[in-house]
């Protein structure tokens, strides 16, 4: 169950408390006078009798005037609130109903020849009243409910506890600070995991000595599944496969949703998650070209290309370049142009991997990249000298010479800018990758990640690691190795991804990360979803599936996040079994 904050209200509870005072000793005289009362402990609003009896001197039971008298909590005064008079026998009796927690004793004035009488005080503890208006008693998952309280007397600027019964007992789920009307409001709303019997209570623990803690009666609710969620109860039986739907907080329905599976490339969208919240939405990617010594208008040696992770270089970016360098003034290079090796380790295996994976599914993920690392179908592995190639010609183009031949390798230390180029803002490249499922911007964007957060050289690790980090810090675990999502040693659990795309609708960046991925009839989804208002990045191995993102519910008018894992059957089976659930939750949920 979750609670939301509402202004205060009436829990259609009244909260009311009692007091207990000090004793003084009685005045010397040949008769004694006793009080006791009806009860130690009531409840506010109840009322308590207080007995009294004088004995001694029979001229002197009564009939007498007696006082009862009251000194609440904290204070030394007592105060005299109510006169009655004795019978012959010397009983008397009063009726009080207070607010506070206090003492009450019972005074006899000197009359005649009778000497004045006090009792020795008795105490009475005022309890806190909670009373409950009737509320809805049959909810489903993602049901709320208003719950006004207020607490009497005033107790404005305290708190109460609104509390939840379980197997270990009563649990405080929000704290809630009272108004100057002495009243608060929550807004419970009750989750996949709220399904039977529901119990709560306020309670409004102690918090000065005028008062007993009190707590209300205990409110029930039964929690039952609705239609389309037995509905996907249909669809998900038999198969391996795990469901999580959640909204604004609350899991709405969930199915083997804390098995690790393999996420396949939803890790993608956990790497795009972690890009944005640790380098923004606007961070940018700079390649740039630098020399060690310029002399005028002329670099005197090498001329290097310089590349720190953007995926995208391409001949038109080294034209980019090129009329930056011309732009700096440069007329010739007595070096060659050479492209950087470094920055980035030039690993290309991560555990997990299928050994065919390098030549398959992945180019070599470089820190100077040239136009995805592929040519003519195949993935290469010199991008460097070919980005140093393309610079070379189009140096050539205006009028720049270079002397020798390009090539590649580590630069030296200590080079001077002479000019650079940035990518595209991380909002925009990200759409690029999760889109059409780009596992060389994957893990280009991983190390450089790892570069960035830890230090260079990026590595494949670096980045997983990061990405790891990230998901614990936000309340979910991962097994990672890889960030494109290749490895088949991933684990993930469905309920972690709703909880990390909660993270993300509350972040700034949330609906860039909702609009990098594609929607129905959309890269990935381009032959599914058609005519669904749904944004999800998809996932796939031999005999893994995975379906993530946000579907907007057409009842309700709102997105809700959702997660579908899966295992051991048929792309088309698994992709038809996520289909249907989206399809229900869109117009049924």
């Amino acid at each position: 169950m979750r609670l939301a904050r509402l202004l205060p209200l009436a829990f259609a509870a009244s909260v009311v408390l009692v007091t207990t005072g000090l004793s003084s000793p009685a005045a010397a005289s040949s008769e004694t006078a006793t009080v006791s009362a009806s009860a130690s402990v009531i409840v506010f609003g109840d009322a308590v009798e207080l007995a009294a009896a004088v004995t001694g001197d029979p001229s002197c039971l009564g009939p007498r005037d007696a006082q009862l008298e009251w000194q609440p909590s904290e204070s030394q005064t007592w105060t005299g609130i109510a006169s009655g008079t004795t019978a012959s026998d010397g009983s008397v009796v009063f009726s009080d109903s207070p607010q506070y927690t206090g003492q009450y004793r019972v005074s006899l004035p000197a009359s005649g020849a009778c000497a004045p009488v006090v009792s020795p005080p008795a105490s009475v503890r005022v309890r806190v009243l909670v009373q409950s208006a009737p509320v809805a008693s049959s909810l489903i998952p993602g049901s709320c409910v208003d719950l006004d309280l207020t607490v009497g007397p005033n107790k404005s600027g305290q708190t109460v506890d609104v509390q939840e019964r379980s197997a270990s007992g009563w649990t405080t789920v929000e704290t809630l600070t009272l108004d100057a009307d002495s009243a608060a409001g929550a807004r419970p709303c009750f989750g996949w995991e709220d399904i039977g019997h529901v119990r709560l209570r306020a309670r409004w623990p102690a918090q000065d000595a005028l008062n007993e803690t009190g707590t209300s009666i205990v409110l029930r609710f039964r929690v039952t599944k609705a239609p389309w969620m037995r509905q996907l109860d249909g669809v998900v039986s038999g198969y391996s496969v795990s469901v999580s739907v959640g909204d604004d907080g609350v899991f709405l329905y969930q199915h083997d949703e804390t098995a690790p599976r393999t996420p396949a490339s939803n890790v993608k969208l956990l790497l795009s998650m972690t890009l944005l919240d640790e380098l923004s939405p606007d961070f940018t990617i700079p390649t740039y070209a630098a020399a060690e010594s310029v002399r005028g208008h002329v670099i005197a040696a090498d001329l290097w290309i310089l590349g720190r992770g953007d995926p995208a270089i391409t001949q038109a970016r080294m034209s980019h370049l090129a009329h930056r360098i011309a732009a700096a003034g440069i007329t010739k290079v007595r070096g060659r142009v050479m492209g950087s090796t470094a920055y980035f380790s030039r690993d290309w295996w991560a555990s997990g991997w299928r050994p065919e994976f390098r030549w398959e599914q992945i180019p070599l993920p470089s820190a100077l990249t040239f136009e995805g690392n592929v040519a003519e179908g195949v993935h290469i592995t010199d991008p460097e000298r070919r980005a140093a190639e393309s610079l070379t010609r189009e140096l050539e183009l205006r009028g720049i010479s270079v002397a020798g031949r390009p090539g590649s390798g580590a630069p030296p230390g200590d080079l001077t800018t002479v000019a650079t180029i940035r990518s595209s803002p991380m909002a925009q490249i990200l759409p690029r990758m999760n889109r059409p499922s780009n596992n060389f911007y994957a893990e280009v964007l991983g190390k450089l990640l790892g570069a960035e957060r830890t230090g260079p050289p990026g590595t494949i690790a670096k980045g997983a690691r990061e990405i790891r980090r990230w998901v614990v810090n936000h309340g979910a675990e991962v097994t990672l190795f890889d960030n494109s999502g290749l490895s088949y040693a991933n684990r993930v659990t469905a309920q972690g991804i709703v909880r990390l795309l909660w993270v993300a609708e509350g972040s700034t960046w949330g609906e860039i990360l909702r609009g990098s991925l594609p929607t129905g009839g959309q890269g990935t989804l381009e032959d599914r979803l058609q005519g669904l208002r749904v944004r999800a990045k998809t996932g796939s191995l031999t005999d893994i599936s995975a379906l993530s993102g946000w579907v907007w519910l057409e009842r309700e008018r709102t997105w809700a996040e959702f997660s579908i894992l899966s295992s051991g059957m048929s792309k088309w089976t698994a992709s038809a079994i996520e289909d249907r659930i989206v399809g229900i939750l869109a117009e049924s949920a």
